[in-house]
């Protein structure tokens, strides 16, 4: 997962329980590369580390080390979580206060799949645990934080969520949380605190220990035992009212805490741009930054009402805040990573369906939510998209909206005008739709780069050191001039967005990746179609692809190849020459075999070294240096 966060979030545990699955594996990794390497949490304690032998087992074991009073995490995905799925029923009522790193990843169906899937974490969606989406890893570092705070005030296991691949494995700019913040906003796991709700206070006295011990040997306690017919059903509903209630509080106000201290506020839903949007998109996780650039360009291009929502909790369900966002709206968008054909909806529009009924249900019986009118009620829309980590792209989010507010119609031949409010994106289908707009929606000034290599030359590592350096390169240029917002955070003068084409090729299949930099926040997280440089590591690239594909106008192509350019020029297809002359593209060859074998004579890490090279041909070649005014 994202190493930077999970560095940063394993400083406040004690404890971590994991078995490796895609794309959660690097979770259990760094923590048990800081545990070997002997490093103390924030409070000064030890760590442990523990591999167990399989994920049913490491729910257990973190389930049990936080009932036992320490601060626990495990790390899963996919098949990982329903696999354990019986553990996660019983962690609510014994008091767990673990937290569960999820890399959201389809699960397997009539094939299996590694990738961005939301079908894991909605098949746990009643096992009793908190769940929190994160759109971005700044947001996955930040809620794990928030999270691990209300879970030890509400005695309530929860879920962090963020998108497998997409966001997991996505390098991203973001700003670290200091050792100071954490024991500041989390507090110390077994100082006493005021129990903060009647229930706790019957149950501890006026203070407890902030993770009960509820296995402690000193004083035993009675947990999980075998219950029959006069007893059991006391206990699950008495959970209602006693622990689930008072959540969506602790939330709110964690959420608010933290914003103080950081100046980064989330809240129970986020919304951008709806206070006068007719049409509104309501999405979890990375779509919604791909969303909320299609937005703007909606607005600047076309005129339109639009907007977006971002769901950060989705247990227990904010349908308060989400019926407020939503009232008086003509359209409303939910776009989901399932498909549950044999249910009515998919089950955000569920949960939001059902929101909408009770809010309609307060207008003719009073209750506390609040109320909706017939004319305040909007329209709903459902769409199935980005399966299995299928691309989200900018026109899939216009073709959305044009089909909401009637400007288009299904492949079908059906459209919004014959009551028809169900459509997939990304995919050949009856169902579905797309604009005939494709803009790439970059930030102005960005860089746009397309890696092509072959699977097991280390094409991955190249394009991550390529992000460190110019990460590290903005670090630099912030040091020599800073620049804080209103809150004193520091404003990066370069971002960086990259992400790996992963898939299940063996060795020696072609493979890309992706990287974008810029000089102010990178939204659109999708396949490059509209790029400015290709780095192509692989010499006999144009015999089974096309690398020039998007490339545009004035860009550049690095291309391996130790021929002269005489030679290499001949080696390219007539028609992709026609295209290198007509759109001006600048070609270059470069020898990064050649540079690697003198470098070493280990053949595997010739293959290896050899996209390094593409590295300075990178600063070189592009238009990097000189757009961003670096000398």
């Amino acid at each position: 997962m994202n190493s930077s966060p999970n560095t940063l979030k394993h400083a406040s545990r004690m404890a971590a329980f994991f078995y490796p699955i895609t794309p959660s594996t690097e979770g259990g990794e760094i923590y048990q590369g800081s545990y070997a390497q002997g490093e103390l949490n924030v409070f000064g304690g030890s760590k442990i580390a523990i591999e167990c032998e399989g994920e049913h087992a490491a729910q257990g074991g973190a389930t049990a080390f936080a009932v036992a009073g320490k601060r626990a995490v495990n790390f899963t995905s996919g098949q990982g979580i329903v696999y354990a799925m019986e553990q996660y029923y019983h962690a609510p009522g014994k008091f767990s206060t673990m937290v569960l790193e999820v890399g959201a990843r389809a699960l397997t169906k009539h094939a299996l799949n590694v990738h961005c899937g939301h079908d894991d974490f909605y098949a746990a969606l009643d096992t009793g645990w908190t769940m929190l989406m994160a759109r971005d890893a700044q947001q996955a570092a930040d809620q794990g934080i928030i999270l691990r705070k209300v879970n030890e005030l509400t005695l309530n296991p929860g879920m962090n969520i963020q998108d497998g691949m997409l966001t997991t494995h996505s390098e991203r700019t973001y700003l670290a949380p200091e050792a100071e913040l954490l024991r500041e906003f989390l507090g110390a796991p077994d100082e006493l605190i005021d129990s903060p709700t009647p229930a706790q206070r019957e149950l501890f006295g006026p203070k407890r220990r902030r993770v009960p011990e509820m296995m402690d040997l000193k004083n035993p306690i009675l947990l999980g035992p075998v219950q029959n017919q006069e007893h059991h059903m006391n206990g699950v509903v008495a959970r209602r009212n006693n622990f689930n209630e008072p959540i969506l509080t602790f939330l709110s106000r964690a959420y608010e805490e933290f914003g103080n201290l950081t100046g980064r506020y989330y809240g129970l839903i986020q919304e951008y741009k709806t206070n006068d949007a007719e049409t509104v998109f309501i999405s979890l996780g990375c779509a919604a930054e791909n969303i909320e650039e299609a937005v703007d360009y909606l607005r600047d291009q076309r005129g339109a009402s639009v907007g977006s929502i971002h769901i950060n909790v989705i247990r227990p369900f904010p349908e308060a805040a989400v019926i407020t966002a939503i009232r008086g709206k003509k359209n409303i968008i939910i776009i989901e990573r399932t498909d549950e054909g044999l249910a009515g909806d998919n089950p955000l529009a569920r949960d939001i369906r059902t929101a909408i009924g009770k809010a309609q249900e307060v207008v003719k019986f009073g209750g506390s939510l609040p109320s909706l009118t017939p004319e305040q009620t909007p329209r709903i829309f459902r769409g199935a998209y980005g399966i299995g980590s299928r691309d989200f792209r900018p026109e899939h989010t216009l073709g959305a909206y044009e089909f909401a507010v009637g400007q288009t119609r299904r492949t079908d031949g059906k459209s919004a005008a014959d009551g028809e409010t169900y459509f997939v994106l990304g995919v050949d289908h009856p169902y579905a739709v797309i604009s005939k707009d494709r803009p790439s929606l970059l930030p102005n000034k960005a860089i746009a780069v397309r890696f092509h290599s072959i699977g097991g030359w280390g094409m991955i590592t190249t394009g991550k050191n390529l992000g460190m350096i110019i990460g590290d390169l903005g670090n630099e240029l912030w040091e020599q001039s800073p620049v804080t917002d209103d809150y004193g955070r520091p404003l990066p003068k370069l971002h960086v967005m990259a992400n790996p084409k992963y898939g299940s090729e063996k060795k020696g299949a072609p493979t890309n990746y992706y990287l974008t930099v810029a000089p102010e926040r990178i939204r659109v997280n999708c396949e490059l179609n509209h790029v400015d440089v290709v780095l192509c590591c692989d010499p006999k690239a144009f015999t089974h692809t096309n690398p020039l594909e998007g490339l545009n106008k004035g860009g550049c192509i690095v291309w391996e190849s130790s021929e002269t350019p005489e030679k290499a020029w001949e080696r390219i297809p007539e028609h992709h020459r026609k295209f290198i002359q007509e759109n001006k593209i600048r070609i270059y060859i470069l020898p990064g075999f050649a540079i690697a074998r003198e470098a070493t004579d280990r053949t595997e890490l010739q293959l290896r070294m050899q996209g390094n090279s593409f590295l300075g041909a990178f600063f070189r070649v592009s238009p990097f240096l000189e757009i961003l005014a670096i000398a």
